[in-house]
């Protein structure tokens, strides 16, 4: 009885193998090249070695298990009434891209970072991000954390020698942060909605997928390529290439089509059509696997 168990578990995780081996190869049509640099870009001025599967295995990614199983978000600031329909949009889209619960914490007050994390640059007051990232979102760290993802509605800088940075993740701590300082104009109006939320759901996913262990992509165009500007976020795709799905499958363990049918459900319910028709390319491509 034990010997045919165990014959049987072999059979059903070699065809789950199968299926996922015959997904990744059909979604890899849909792969969009990366386009030549641009001076500005990030890979203009950045050298990037491409992450194998192997590397990423080999890198030790953080992993859920029967306890680390929730991706949290932190906001901390203020926020009006369309910014904090982002971030609970935000919620939603995550939890169905990872594939895991995600809960949004109460927000934090800005008045709780110190004097010494605060510059004033470009006019404005920026916080210092690995502050934010180590201190401010660390604290209070639920037992069921596996990543939290700060949210700020002011500006972040990493050192004295950068201007800002979108975000900044931490690949070990399962701790990151983001700002929406710089995704429109005050106040938020309806015309700028979607374009805001977008910037925010890309740079939202990106953090934390570089909690679960992908660096920046330099294969395709992808979700993990990293920005310099707004105008090469808004040129990047919400979408991770068929290497970089690979890889966090292989650690999430999620089924691929569920996932592609929450997204799309999500993306035509938010009417966000780029992303919607990216999605249903994928879905209509692995339709027989």
């Amino acid at each position: 009885m034990y010997s045919l168990l165990v014959y049987l578990f072999i059979i059903v995780a070699l065809a789950s193998c199968n299926n996922n081996s015959s997904y990744f190869s059909a979604v890899a049509k849909n792969d969009i090249p990366l386009k030549k640099t641009q001076k500005g870009d990030w890979l203009f001025n950045h050298q990037e070695r491409i992450q194998t599967l192997a590397n990423y295995h080999n890198s030790h990614p953080l992993t859920p298990n029967k306890i680390l199983k929730t991706i949290y978000l932190k906001p901390i600031g203020e926020f009006s009434v369309h910014e904090w329909k982002q971030i609970q949009l935000t919620r939603e889209y995550l939890e169905k891209f990872f594939q895991l619960n995600t809960v949004l914490l109460p927000k934090v007050n800005n008045n709780i970072v110190p004097p010494h994390a605060r510059r004033i640059s470009q006019q404005h007051e920026q916080l210092l991000a690995t502050y934010i990232r180590d201190t401010v979102v660390a604290v209070g760290r639920p037992k069921d954390a596996i990543a939290i993802l700060g949210i700020t509605e002011m500006d972040l800088f990493p050192n004295d020698k950068w201007n800002f940075v979108f975000g900044l993740a931490s690949y070990d701590k399962g701790l990151a942060v983001n700002s929406i300082y710089r995704f429109h104009k005050k106040p938020l109006a309806n015309e700028q909605f979607n374009l805001s939320l977008e910037r925010l759901l890309k740079t939202a996913s990106h953090e934390i997928g570089h909690m679960f262990g992908l660096t920046h992509c330099v294969e395709a165009n992808c979700l993990m390529n990293d920005t310099n500007s707004l105008g090469e976020t808004d040129r990047s795709i919400a979408r991770l290439c068929s290497k970089c799905q690979q890889k966090l499958n292989s650690n999430l363990k999620y089924d691929n089509r569920k996932r592609l049918k929450a997204l799309a459900a999500f993306f035509n319910q938010n009417k966000l059509g780029k992303e919607l028709q990216q999605v249903s390319t994928d879905l209509k491509t692995t339709e027989q696997q």
